[in-house]
């Protein structure tokens, strides 16, 4: 079978700095990891990984990733005053290079974060070149959610759920899943289910109101989100 690229695959992004992997993919980490917070956060800490680590300040990778958590895309230019930005809107960040372990790959970033409403939530995540990334960690559940579909995430108790039962759940509501996969940390599991098309609001709150259920969060794809700033 043939495969399809798009003009990203082969020209890369459209983007505001000067690395694909290193500001155009630390942008979509920030942005994806805001929609799987939930919410702007209050306090950040970016836990910056291997060359993320060594370069950030040169390539502002920084600047990208809280772009993104602003909810800013890779092409905004607002991205180059997003610590500024950030730090007006009442958005505390701290930033470290640390070590995340010799198997993680090293444009990697962990970013832990704080809301104003006691909430918390992590997302580990690599930037693979091209703007691509990869989430590898959500919460502690490490995960293999690479953006190539729409994705739905939902964490939840493996004591009051079954994984199988709420694949059916989600199975009855949409009928255009082309994937699916599960993983587990302790008595939390993420099931992670691809599409093709939209999941409704809609679902995201039936979900939300399951008992168990941590967290129901649907990653749109980004290049849905190409043309808007």
């Amino acid at each position: 079978m043939s495969q399809t690229w798009s003009v990203f695959d082969v020209i890369g992004p459209v983007m505001v700095g000067p690395s694909s992997s290193h500001t155009a993919g630390a942008a979509r980490i920030g942005y994806f990891t805001r929609i799987i917070n939930g919410q702007k956060p209050k306090k950040v800490k970016l836990l910056l990984h291997g060359s993320f680590g060594k370069v950030y300040r040169g390539h502002q990778t920084d600047s990208a990733i809280v772009g993104g958590l602003l909810g800013l895309l890779p092409h905004s230019d607002k991205i180059k005053n997003a610590l500024e930005i950030a730090r007006k809107e009442g958005m505390e960040v701290s930033i470290k290079q640390s070590n995340l372990g010799d198997t993680v790959h090293p444009n990697s970033v962990l970013i832990m974060m704080g809301n104003e409403d006691g909430s918390s939530h992590s997302v580990r995540a690599k930037s693979i070149g091209g703007g691509k990334i990869v989430i590898r960690e959500i919460d502690k559940v490490e995960c293999q959610i690479d953006m190539s579909h729409s994705v739905l995430i939902v964490i939840f108790e493996n004591k009051k759920l079954d994984a199988l039962d709420l694949l059916l759940k989600i199975k009855n509501i949409n009928g255009h899943i082309v994937h699916f996969d599960t993983s587990t940390y302790k008595d939390t599991s993420l099931l992670q289910v691809e599409i093709l098309d939209q999941f409704s609001s809609v679902i995201i709150r039936q979900l939300e109101n399951i008992k168990g259920i941590k967290l129901a969060r649907f990653l749109n794809h980004i290049s849905n989100y190409e043309h808007y700033s």
